[in-house]
Formats: C-alpha cells, structure tokens, sequence
C-alpha cells in the first residue's frame, strides 16, 4: 500500500500520515492547508474526500493552484520550499497563517538580520555581501562573517526577502525569535539553515538574472582558494592572525 499523499504526492510517515474516505491517505501539512474546513470536517476525517481537501486548500490560499501543484524539490526544513520543476519558493505559514507562494522572478533582493543588523545581503544582479563568498555551485564557502559581532546571546536571526508585488513585497523566514546562546548547538544548526537558505536564493538571483557565468564561478573558487593558503600560512605561524583577517577583508570584497 502506497504512503504517498493523495495531494501533494510526498511520501508520508506514521506521524504525517492521515487517513480519510476510502481509505486514502493525505499528508498533515495538506490538512493543515485546508483552512476552510469546517470544525465538523476537520475532526470526521473519515469522512473527509481528496476534493474536498482540494477544494479548501484552493479556498484557503490566494495562490491556491500554486499550492495545490508545489512539487519540493528542495527544502531548508520547516523554514521555506523550493519548486525548481515551477520555479516557486513557498513558505509555510503554520496553523494561522496561510502558505506563502512566489515565483522565483518575483525576488528582488535579501537580507540576513541578527538582532535586527543587516550581516549579509544579495540579490538581482548583485553579488552577495557581508563576508560570504560564492563557488562554482553557489554555495556559501566560508560562511557569513563580514558586520556579525561576537556576543553571547542571540534573540532574533531572520532573512527578510523584498518581492516584486506591491502588495506583498516583503517576506520574513523566521530563525530564531528567542534568546539563544551562539554557543549552543541550536544556534549553530540554525544558523547554518540560514546559510543555506541565502546560497539558494542567491543561486535563483543568479539564474534569473542570467550572471551565473564560468567567470564569476572561478573567482569564487579562486578567492577561496586564497583563503585556505592564508589560513594555511596562519596555522604554521607564518603570518599572524592580524595579517590573515586583513587578507581574507581584502578578498571577500
């Protein structure tokens, strides 16, 4: 018998799993979607069809057809989706707050805020800023250093994502929204999540804007490569750990 989700097609596990009329199987997260559904239908899943699942979710969300045929491909846990298939970014919105579902052309630009400072940024044509550097594929090498301060405390890590849609033209991709020490394996994990989530976007940026060149690819690679002999030079005791962080600044301009 198949676990897939009758609706989005993903595989479900004991916990995810719902079962509903005839026998069919949707997922927690489509459930969740269905805001529409009645107090009564919502506890009668037994009772509750595919269509009327369908049906709420389409209700439920401006963007309801987009929702219905999200195809992840790749996620950064529960913090935002990705459909590379048609080209969407979804962001959960949990129990209150309906899914938020953009094209990947509507992105205009992103920030990653510590304690409400700007740290690092990227966007439509323009290299990421802050401290991180970009390899071949896009991925952060290094990590985000440039304006983050040493401290003991977290209380707010976030990236905020300005749309093209007057509307709705800002998004936030929540982290961390309570006092977290930066020592802690909380804090690390989740900021490597953000980290994550700030190589995807700039890699979609890129695409968009079609500045994912061979040139851009090997600076990446060629500055990193620098890196690593000064932090090489640095373990040795060639250099001090002055002239390494001067030289590595110099670099990730």
């Amino acid at each position: 018998m198949s676990n897939m989700c009758e609706i989005c097609e993903q595989e479900t596990t004991f916990l995810t799993r719902r079962k509903i009329a005839n026998k069919e199987i949707v997922c927690e997260q489509c459930i969740k979607r269905a805001k529409s559904l009645t107090f009564k239908e919502s506890i009668s899943l037994k009772r509750l069809t595919v269509d009327r699942v369908k049906e709420s979710i389409l209700e439920s969300n401006e963007r309801g057809e987009d929702v219905l045929n999200f195809i992840p491909t790749n996620e950064i846990g529960d913090f935002i989706k990705f459909d590379d298939i048609n080209e969407l970014i979804l962001v959960p919105g949990g129990f209150l707050n309906n899914d938020i579902v953009y094209n990947y052309n509507n992105i205009i630009d992103f920030e990653l805020l510590e304690d409400g400072e700007s740290v690092a940024s990227g966007g439509l044509g323009r290299a990421l800023v802050g401290g991180a550097l970009f390899g071949g594929t896009g991925a952060i090498v290094g990590g985000v250093t440039g304006k983050r301060k040493n401290k003991e405390f977290c209380s707010s890590l976030r990236i905020k994502i300005t749309l093209n849609d007057i509307n709705n033209p800002t998004i936030y991709i929540n982290f961390i929204n309570s006092k977290t020490k930066t020592n802690s394996f909380t804090y690390k994990t989740l900021f490597n999540s953000a980290q994550d989530c700030l190589s995807v976007l700039q890699i979609i940026t890129n695409k968009e804007n079609g500045t994912n060149n061979e040139e851009q690819q090997f600076n990446g690679q060629s500055n990193a490569d620098e890196i690593r002999k000064f932090k090489e030079l640095l373990d040795e005791g060639i250099i001090s750990e002055e002239e390494f962080e001067l030289k590595k600044k110099e670099l990730l301009k």
